[in-house]
């Protein structure tokens, strides 16, 4: 009786097969078997006319400027595709001196920006709800609802996020009426290169202790 193949998730492949268009079909272990239905949907979903501007806009700049242009040139060229105008600039104020860089070269790419800093009120952390235990070294508190709330109001047709912290740049994102993407996601450990860390042995010894050791099914 011939087992049945397991099917695996997309980390744990090691043949990427799919990146060649499956030259000999979908491998028994491909989960890509068990949502045929939705991949198959998602290509009509793609010619709706609001997700096939942002996918155009992504092709022109991936085919423009290839793997020469940095995520900074990528993202001013994305909102040039779009048509945008006014775009908002949400920051990390512990990152401000970079995110003026990038607000000058907008300026420059013909966009009026709104730049809104995490910091923006003043807020305590016991005015957002935080328990006293909670309140970092700092006893500062970010504001990305009022971050996107802004946005919203002054009508910014694309929002870029500058260093947000986790969690704080979901609830921009989450409250953002405009589309959303990032420039840089903060890493105070690593200068805001987070995949670092997954090449480092020292950090990944530091994971294995707090999360644990041992290994999940891999194929390849």
């Amino acid at each position: 009786m011939a087992q049945e193949a397991k099917t695996i998730q997309c980390h744990q492949c090691k043949n990427n097969e799919c990146l060649a268009k499956y030259p000999n079909g979908i491998p028994e272990y491909c989960q890509a078997r068990k949502f045929l239905d939705l991949i198959e949907g998602s290509k009509r979903q793609y010619l709706e006319p609001d997700t096939e501007r942002f996918h155009l806009a992504a092709a022109k700049v991936l085919k423009k400027g290839g793997y020469d242009w940095s995520r900074v040139q990528q993202c001013i060229e994305f909102a040039k595709e779009l048509g945008a105008k006014k775009v908002g600039l949400a920051v990390c104020v512990g990152l401000i001196r970079e995110g003026r860089e990038f607000a000058r070269f907008l300026e420059r790419a013909g966009f009026q920006v709104v730049s809104i800093a995490c910091m923006i009120g003043g807020l305590k952390p016991q005015e957002t709800g935080i328990p006293d235990e909670w309140v970092n070294q700092l006893g500062i508190s970010c504001n990305p609802i009022a971050q996107a709330e802004i946005m919203n109001r002054e009508g910014t047709e694309l929002n870029f996020i500058y260093g947000l912290c986790v969690g704080h740049d979901t609830i921009f994102i989450k409250r953002s009426q405009a589309p959303v993407t990032y420039v840089v996601a903060k890493d105070m450990v690593t200068g805001n290169n987070p995949g670092a860390v997954l090449l480092s042995p020292y950090h990944r010894m530091k994971f294995a202790l707090a999360y644990g050791r041992g290994r999940t099914g891999e194929k390849g």
